[in-house]
């Protein structure tokens, strides 16, 4: 059985998830620590769990996501997994000049050496996360499922009450309204969803209250 720990990182409220087994293998799904405060927070809790990271996943590539990917990948000697379709964006989203405009001084991150396909199984211990493809906020955009644990991480596919926003390069509304409703409220109605921002919430919840999927 899978657990979760989330932290909200940097000025943009990222939620760093933290995914381990019972044997102590672990995952961290989008590295967004910005501050050394933050990167120690994470490093702290990881190693007060004794944990063993084998696994850096971003749920899709925008800069908010990454802003921790070079310490992570560094840190824990781990290479970064994304969907394979940040290549749409890898060649037209240059990390140092966005974050600019937003005060913010970074590197472009790591290259990911880890490319993931939909319905691929990310291993943590004898447990695994399933990869759901859904563009339309980005055209790498993936949630994370876990069966046996009945989580999903949802990046910024799904919010409490809210969708990702798809205003942005490569954005297509209906490619994101059909992924949700043909792949993520397929899920089991007590399934609970870890969003990229904000808090939690459950399937049955953004079924009935969420108005831009309804």
């Amino acid at each position: 059985m899978l657990q979760i720990k989330s932290f909200a990182f940097n000025p943009l409220m990222v939620n760093c998830y933290v995914v381990w087994n019972n044997d102590g293998s672990a995952a961290i799904v989008d590295p967004s620590c910005y501050s050394e405060n933050e990167q120690t927070t994470l490093t702290a809790f990881i190693k007060e769990q004794h944990l063993s990271v084998k696994h850096i996943i971003i749920t899709h590539f925008h800069f908010d996501h990454v802003m921790g990917a070079h310490f992570t990948s560094s840190f824990f000697n781990v290479p970064l997994s994304i969907h394979k379709d940040y290549i749409f964006l890898a060649g037209n989203f240059d990390i140092p000049i966005q974050t600019q405009y937003f005060g913010f001084n970074m590197h472009n991150p790591p290259k990911p050496k880890i490319l993931l396909n939909d319905n691929d199984q990310i291993q943590i211990g004898d447990d695994f996360l399933k990869v759901i493809h859904v563009p339309g906020h980005s055209p790498c955009g993936i949630a994370l499922y876990s069966p046996t644990s009945n989580f999903l991480i949802s990046g910024d596919i799904l919010f409490e009450g809210g969708i990702g926003r798809t205003d942005l390069a490569l954005g297509n509304m209906e490619q994101l309204l059909n992924g949700i409703k043909q792949k993520l409220l397929t899920l089991p109605d007590n399934t609970l969803v870890y969003p990229g921002h904000g808090g939690e919430t459950t399937i049955a919840n953004e079924k009935l209250y969420n108005t831009f999927i309804g």
